[in-house]
């Protein structure tokens, strides 16, 4: 009964849908499937292979990928690339880009403004989707297209491991990976002159500390040359891992993030950056906040929330809140920004994260927890308030913006002096030290 029903699900989703979608549905039922009967006959298995609580243990599944199991023939077979001296001239680049729902926001945007520059240096393009063999790459080429019209010569390759292999990609002068996974392409991607690590966290700290953590650690380690979004971020890799490199500092995009010329809220809004699946952002910590001043506060105050998908019920704040989930574009985020009087977010690992930039251009209050890492930029009492991560002390920072405007009115001024819109600046940065003999 159950197949039979499941059957008729896939006849409707090609009828109704098209083969596109129902594929894409297709591939996202076959791990649940394949877990699903893993934990049925789990009890059979070797212990090391039996179901964990009844899910796949994720840190095996990663470690059994043939891409980790790196050898020392293959760090030195990289680290011989690695002793070539600079290509005098960069004709051609691989970028090893994971696969992204959204190209406009964070950090797939920036990775794509550096791509769509080297374009308009003459250099042609290789982006390498090497995480989803079932994307859609004429969808994923138009949006790249029409975010970046530099890149319609660019060269799209989608990547399949099971018939694909990283030596039979073309040659290029540079090879730039982009996440800690895609390190693992470019140590064995040799076709090259030059290996670049396109840096913009502290990719570890995403993960408990663990087997996946150390995959992401140990590539901190195999010597490709640091092009780092931010000096701290760049200051704390070079000390704990000894990688070398240069470092950008984010620009933001005055298109988009600009300040009105005055906020006249009858109820001061108060901005969260929201994502419960992102550990670094504290959603729980801003939780707690939350409660806090619509206890003190009450309707004084309005909440906006943005940045994922979440149940405003399952943490009782139905009702409470405006929760805007997950914005569609640049426009929208820089519109919602300009409404808020005051925005506090958390970042926990070694980069501030883009929502400071943002706040601080469009006039937003800023309030951010206590992060050495991160005081390059953030400064206290002058471009924003820094708390330590407890929630009564945020919220404690967050009251004293909401009841003196002359402070707020000061921080938004010295948060709208510090941020510049000047990317290309950033971007002449990279290329000039890149190009340089």
């Amino acid at each position: 009964m159950i197949t039979k029903s499941r059957l008729g699900k896939a006849k409707r989703s090609i009828q109704n849908e098209g083969p596109a979608v129902f594929t894409k549905k297709l591939v996202r039922y076959i791990p649940w499937a394949v877990g699903r009967t893993h934990v049925k006959y789990s009890k059979y298995l070797p212990k090391y292979l039996q179901a964990n609580n009844g899910k796949y243990s994720s840190d095996y599944i990663y470690l059994t990928n043939p891409l980790f199991n790196i050898t020392d023939k293959d760090l030195k077979l990289s680290k011989k690339v690695l002793q070539q001296p600079k290509p005098d001239k960069i004709q051609s680049a691989t970028w090893f880009v994971p696969y992204f729902d959204h190209l406009s926001f964070g950090g797939i945007y920036t990775i794509f403004r550096f791509i769509n520059y080297f374009a308009e240096k003459g250099v042609s393009n290789h982006i390498v989707i090497y995480d989803n063999p079932s994307v859609d790459a004429v969808a994923m080429k138009a949006e790249i297209e029409r975010a970046f019209p530099h890149l319609a010569t660019a060269k799209l390759v989608i990547y399949d491991p099971h018939k694909d292999k990283i030596k039979d990609l073309p040659a290029t002068d540079i090879g730039i990976c982009t996440f800690w996974v895609s390190a693992y392409f470019l140590l064995h991607f040799n076709q090259t002159k030059r290996k670049y690590y396109f840096i913009q966290d502290y990719e570890p700290l995403f993960y408990e500390g663990g087997s996946i953590s150390a995959l992401a650690e140990s590539t901190y380690r195999f010597g490709f040359e640091g092009i780092v979004n931010t000096p701290g971020l760049l200051r704390a890799i070079n000390q704990r891992h000894g990688l070398q490199g240069i470092s950008f500092t984010p620009a933001v995009d005055a298109r988009y993030y600009y300040s009105p010329k005055q906020k006249d809220n009858e109820r001061l809004r108060v901005f969260f950056y929201a994502r419960p699946n992102n550990p670094r952002n504290a959603f729980h910590l801003g939780v707690m906040i939350i409660k806090i001043l619509l206890h003190k506060y009450g309707d004084k105050i309005e909440i906006v929330t943005a940045g994922s998908n979440w149940k405003e019920k399952k943490f009782e704040l139905k009702g409470l809140v405006t929760n805007l989930g997950l914005l569609k574009d640049l426009q929208e985020v820089g519109d919602l920004y300009r409404s808020c009087d005051i925005g506090f977010v958390y970042m926990l690992s070694k980069h501030p994260s883009y929502q400071p930039f943002e706040f601080m251009s469009t006039g937003v209050a800023t309030v951010t927890n206590n992060n050495e890492d991160n005081l390059w930029f953030l400064k206290d009492g002058t471009n924003c308030l820094i708390s330590e991560p407890s929630p009564a002390a945020m919220a404690e920072k967050i009251g004293w913006l909401i009841e003196d405007k002359d402070l707020r009115r000061k921080i938004q001024k010295g948060g709208y002096d510090t941020v510049s819109s000047d990317w290309t600046k950033q971007l002449d940065i990279i290329w000039n030290d890149l190009t340089s003999g």
